[in-house]
């Protein structure tokens, strides 16, 4: 369920239940940071799932997700906060989805060494737990929609503050999915450095 998890909120877009999305993003121009270390494609550990990350306008990243069943595009701004790098993965920009279609926000940790790109979302079973019971997440709104998706209605400046004083290894967040470099183009890498 954890793996799930962390590749249902990359496909969010498509996917059906079991999200933790907040309406504001997670990110403010202030703290939105660049990593090229993210740039290239990354195969999951766990599966066939492919992410080809890419460098996209206004120092966000342009995502292609590749999955047994499913593929699709997604935009990324890599934000910090306190010690920690986060993800904000929305729908792609600039695709018209309709008048009736919010673009929402999921959430995901991001860290990145030796080849390696760990993802760490919040975690849909410890969100629903307290909010099915009804019980107050502190420094978040946060209520179900009709799918039992959890919404995360509080503004961008209390989504950071709330994440700022979290736990590294709380129950709040899920399982982390690792993905490794595809060697062709690890290899293409350690030839030539200074073209990441």
């Amino acid at each position: 369920m954890l793996r799930r998890a962390a590749l249902v909120l990359w496909i969010l877009a498509a996917a059906p239940a079991c999200l933790v999305v907040s309406l504001q993003p997670v990110y403010d121009e202030e703290a939105i940071t660049w990593d090229p270390a993210l740039l290239g494609t990354w195969q999951s550990q766990d599966d066939e799932t492919v992410l080809r990350i890419e460098q996209d306008e206004w120092r966000s990243y342009r995502i292609h997700y590749q999955h047994p069943i499913e593929s699709g595009d997604l935009t990324g701004y890599l934000t910090s906060v306190g010690d920690d790098l986060y993800m904000d993965v929305m729908p792609a920009r600039g695709e018209d989805r309709g008048a009736f279609v919010v673009p929402v926000h999921a959430v995901i940790r991001v860290r990145t060494s030796n080849g390696r790109l760990e993802l760490t979302p919040l975690s849909y079973d410890w969100f629903l737990d307290r909010t099915a019971k009804g019980a107050a997440i502190p420094g978040l709104s946060v209520t179900l929609d009709q799918k039992q998706n959890t919404l995360i209605t509080s503004a961008s400046a209390a989504l950071r503050r709330w994440l700022a004083q979290q736990p590294q290894d709380g129950r709040m967040f899920g399982g982390t999915t690792v993905f490794v470099r595809r060697k062709v183009e690890a290899r293409r890498l350690k030839e030539s450095p200074h073209l990441c």
